[in-house]
């Protein structure tokens, strides 16, 4: 038995050399590029109004006692939209598809049954427009959320000294659970050809745990009403924000660090202090003179360079040669990528139009 667990540990210790090995020989590189948008505007809207339709209209209330809706969302509501109103303004910042206004005003139309309310009169969205130059509108017409807490108790696994040793006992631990939801209408006006570009509603939520060695403690330790129904609403926001503009994201490239061609790890270090250009000159040089399995390394580096530098036509080239001339099998896949990269990117060019 004792050799077993021996002969165990030493295949252990084997796998978590070869893993650190195979790490160390390739290198990694992050690069910029923007994600097309799920939803197509029209090309001439380039600046868009936010509007917050999320007053409630007490004569849209069925079956509520005149008094108790006023008009007015509660005081936390209110909050949680002009929240989502600049959080989205934040988020669509980072696109260079739109430049972002938000209007001042509150108008009616949310519903306490959380379904949106009729469309806005063109007249209204031309005079909005006209108001703030903008090209559309985005109106928020639903706002609805709600904070679910539960409680109770359960046996959990505790370690506690023993005179010197330790042993594991059963104890009672309490605990709260809060589940916060969020849904919000937004729908999306065009004045030019008066259409409905886009209409969605949104539910988004999130679950949060508080124990404690009593109820109380748990409660405690719970997060707040407050500050759960914020963090979902803002969620929402820039998950909706993602949908209509294309958004700035990071994009992680492997690459070859070690071979027996010298050149390889002289175009890393050139890599590293990004001289790609310099880096792509070491790395073609040393093709002619290298074996296959070099030779297919070196040629999958220049396509990560030429990717880097933005040329993916090049990068294309590369990545075939370094396949279809040489076999080396990381580059059919990344072919694929690069092919992936090559419809995203032309996607964005329209959408930037």
């Amino acid at each position: 038995m004792k050799l077993n667990r021996n002969k165990i540990v030493a295949v252990i210790a084997l796998l978590s050399v070869l893993t650190f090995s195979a790490c160390k020989k390739m290198r990694y590189v992050t690069m910029d590029a923007l994600q097309p948008a799920q939803i197509a505007f029209p090309a001439h809207v380039k600046k868009l109004l936010i509007v917050n339709r999320t007053k409630f209209e007490k004569n849209r209330a069925v079956n509520i006692i005149e008094g108790v809706l006023t008009g007015e969302m509660p005081g936390e509501d209110k909050a949680n939209v002009q929240e989502l109103m600049t959080v989205m303004q934040q988020t669509l910042a980072q696109s260079p598809r739109f430049e972002i206004v938000l209007a001042t005003e509150v108008l009616g139309g949310n519903s306490v049954t959380a379904s949106f309310p009729s469309s806005l009169e063109w007249s209204k969205i031309e005079e909005l427009c006209n108001q703030y130059q903008a090209d559309a509108v985005l109106a928020i017409e639903v706002y609805d959320s709600d904070f679910i807490v539960t409680n109770g108790k359960r046996l959990v696994d505790k370690k506690v000294d023993n005179n010197g040793s330790s042993k594991t006992i059963k104890v009672d631990e309490y605990y709260a659970e809060g589940v916060a939801n969020v849904k919000v209408g937004f729908k999306v006006y065009n004045p030019k050809g008066r259409s409905i570009i886009d209409q969605q509603l949104f539910s988004r939520s999130n679950t949060w745990q508080g124990v404690g060695s009593t109820a109380t403690d748990a409660a405690l330790n719970l997060i707040g009403k407050v500050q759960a129904t914020k963090q979902v609403t803002k969620t929402a926001g820039i998950s909706y924000a993602h949908k209509i503009a294309a958004m700035p994201i990071k994009i992680k490239r492997a690459f070859y660090a070690k071979g027996r061609a010298a050149e390889i790890a002289t175009g890393k270090r050139q890599a590293d202090v990004n001289d790609w250009q310099g880096a792509i000159e070491t790395w073609e040089a040393g093709v002619a003179n290298a074996s296959n399995k070099d030779a297919g390394k070196l040629c999958y580096n220049i396509a990560v360079a030429y990717e880097v530098l933005g040329d993916l036509p090049k990068a294309k080239e590369w990545v075939s040669k370094a396949y279809v001339d040489y076999g080396n099998k990381k580059a059919r896949s990344y072919a694929s990528t690069l092919d992936r990269r090559v419809q995203s990117d032309q996607r964005v060019n329209e959408q930037l139009k």
